[in-house]
């Protein structure tokens, strides 16, 4: 269901032989640049509609790796191997940032963080469900305490509830299946021209909304959207890379740090602090994530 990673020499190869260190080193910086992504949005859909800002934010993505492209390839050099999953991929991502972008408006950034890491959950069980994949004991335990690290956070009848919180338990799951395809195309294209085709699907599928909800922007909300497209294009081109070096097992821990980022926008940007329990249950649900990655290269492991 996953390409292997890939041990072929890149730009970083010179500077940092280890193929294990590149990959935990462009997986660092991708959690920074999506962390800078998500303060874009969050400021811009704080004054804009949300689908609004969502076809911004990847027009602009385009308007910056377009000519990049352009320029090192040509037209040749957009050729993928697979455009079809490419627009497969671009389905789950479309549908999952639409709700995501709502979910930003209603949530601290370490909360959006810590509610994205249930992701690796919502695949185990849609590998089940949709792929009838067999899924032992050890497995079902790590889900179990990943939704009960999901409940420390939400705190249902404890706090009161928040519309982000569906929100983003609407958008993870398909998110979670784009990020597995992600994994397959990355193995079959350049990182570059999979964060170009991801980036031109989701303009065009975002478009109608776009011009639904169209305002004309102001030149700092101008500004915020072409940095949100350059944070995001070299978010997903490091995360892309990262994919081709290293397993998403060994990858899972990583993604901790994403709530580390978060917080520290959360305070700097808004003055804002989150609670202790949204860290707590993001502990927890990365464990047992990291867990479930774990056995699932070892049950792909045993496959080959």
């Amino acid at each position: 269901m996953s390409a292997p990673a890939v041990d072929a020499p890149d730009s970083l190869s010179h500077l940092i032989p280890s193929r294990t260190i590149r990959g935990f080193v462009v997986a660092v910086v991708s959690g920074l640049f999506f962390t800078l992504l998500n303060t874009s949005v969050k400021e811009l859909a704080g004054e804009m509609p949300p689908l609004l800002v969502s076809w911004g934010r990847w027009l602009a993505g385009v308007v910056v790796i377009a000519p990049i492209m352009l320029w090192h390839g040509g037209i040749a050099g957009l050729v993928t191997r697979d455009f079809k999953l490419h627009c497969f991929r671009g389905l789950f991502h479309t549908s999952g940032y639409a709700l995501w972008y709502e979910a930003v408006v209603w949530l601290p950034l370490a909360t959006i963080a810590a509610l994205g890491f249930t992701g690796p959950i919502f695949v185990t069980i849609g590998a089940v469900l949709f792929l009838h994949e067999k899924v032992r004991a050890r497995r079902w335990i790590a889900v179990a305490i990943g939704f009960l690290g999901m409940l420390v956070i939400v705190r249902p009848g404890l706090v009161e509830a928040n519309p982000g919180v569906w929100l983003m338990l609407g958008a993870v799951p398909l998110i979670a299946g784009s990020n597995l395809v992600a994994k397959a195309v990355s193995g079959r294209d350049r990182p570059a021209l999979v964060v170009f085709w991801q980036t031109m699907i989701a303009t065009v599928c975002f478009a109608p909304f776009g011009l639904w909800f169209w305002q004309t922007p102001t030149l700092t909300q101008l500004l915020l959207f072409l940095a949100a497209g350059f944070f995001g294009t070299m978010g997903y081109f490091f995360i892309t890379w990262a994919y081709r070096l290293l397993d998403i097992s060994a990858l899972q821990p990583i993604t901790f740090l994403g709530i580390v980022w978060a917080a520290l926008m959360d305070v700097t940007v808004w003055g804002k602090t989150s609670d202790i329990w949204t860290f707590v249950g993001a502990a927890i649900i990365v464990a047992a994530t990291s867990y479930i990655a774990h056995r699932e290269a070892v049950a792909g492991g045993k496959k080959k």
